[in-house]
C-alpha cells in the first residue's frame, strides 16, 4: 500500500507543478502545503518564486571595417634555359671533370647513358638531367662543394657532369643504383 501512495504522491506533484508552470495556482500556497502534508508523511519544501532579472539594453559597439586581405599570387617560377650542347662538347665535360675529379670518363659516360640515354634535358618523375639527379640530392651535392644550387642547372649538361664527378669522387656512387657500373 505504500508504494501505491508514493506513487499517487509523485503523480500528483507533477500534476501540481505543471499547473504551476501553466498558471493554474497562482500563490496558493497554504493550500497547496496542506494537500501535500495530508498525502504523505514526508515534509515537502514550498516552491519559492525567484525573482525574474531584469534585461537592459547594452550597447553594441560599432563595428569598424575590417580591411580585406586579397591572396597574392606568387608568380611561378619559370625555368631558366640551359644552354644546349652537342654529344662531343658533353663527351669534352665528360674527360675534362673525370680527370678533375680523379674518376673514370667511361663510369660518367655509362652512368648519362643509363640514366638519361645522353640526353640533358631527360625528366622523369621529378628526376633531371644527363645524370637524373633529384631535388634534394642535387642541393646537397652542390652545397657540399660550394656550386649553385639551382634546380634550373640539373639540365645543364657541363653542371651536371661536373656534380656527378664530384659525387663519384667523395664515394656517393649509390645515387645511381640501377646505372653504377
Amino acid at each position: 500500500m505504500q508504494v501505491k501512495n508514493i506513487i499517487v504522491y509523485i503523480l500528483l506533484l507533477l500534476l501540481a507543478a505543471e499547473a504551476v508552470s501553466l498558471g493554474v495556482i497562482r500563490k496558493q500556497k497554504t493550500k497547496t502545503a496542506v494537500l501535500s502534508v495530508a498525502l504523505t508523511p514526508y515534509p515537502t519544501s514550498t516552491p519559492i518564486e525567484s525573482p525574474k532579472p531584469t534585461l537592459t539594453p547594452t550597447a553594441t559597439p560599432t563595428k569598424s571595417p575590417t580591411p580585406t586581405i586579397s591572396p597574392t599570387k606568387k608568380p611561378t617560377p619559370t625555368a631558366v634555359p640551359q644552354p644546349i650542347f652537342s654529344s662531343e662538347e658533353i663527351n669534352g665535360f665528360i674527360n675534362r671533370f673525370a680527370s678533375q675529379y680523379g674518376v673514370s670518363a667511361d663510369v660518367l659516360r655509362h652512368i648519362a647513358l643509363c640514366e638519361s640515354g645522353f640526353n640533358p634535358l631527360a625528366e622523369h618523375l621529378g628526376y633531371v638531367g644527363l645524370y637524373q639527379f633529384g631535388g634534394v640530392t642535387w642541393k646537397n651535392i652542390r652545397n657540399s662543394f660550394g656550386e649553385d644550387p639551382s634546380l634550373d642547372l640539373r639540365s645543364n649538361a657541363e653542371e651536371a657532369v661536373q656534380t656527378a664527378a664530384y659525387a663519384i669522387s667523395i664515394g656517393k656512387k649509390g645515387i645511381w643504383p640501377n646505372c653504377y657500373p
